[in-house]
């Protein structure tokens, strides 16, 4: 079979764009890794300060709950001394 000029140029053609279509992709391929791999990090970085600001959460409910459970047994006491002085 012989090959006549505009069959070789479509193929060398073809050839090319097959090429820098693959690698058009393997560029896209790779841009995305970096950006899905960067999402990861900015979640993980959320997560992380959302954990932090719950564990600090936490403590300052565990102090207002100290304050008020405080407040309330002095209440009682009062409470408990007037009874006396009443009975």
């Amino acid at each position: 079979m012989i090959l006549d000029q505009p069959v070789i140029t479509t193929i060398i053609s073809t050839s090319g764009a097959v090429i820098v279509g693959l690698g058009g992709m393997w560029i896209n391929a790779n841009q995305l890794g970096a950006r899905i791999t960067d999402l990861g990090n900015r979640i993980d970085k959320r997560i992380d300060d959302l954990a932090h600001r719950l564990d600090r959460l936490e403590d300052e409910f565990r102090t207002f709950k100290d304050v008020v459970n405080s407040k309330l047994a002095q209440i009682d006491s009062d409470i408990a001394k007037l009874m006396d002085r009443r009975g």
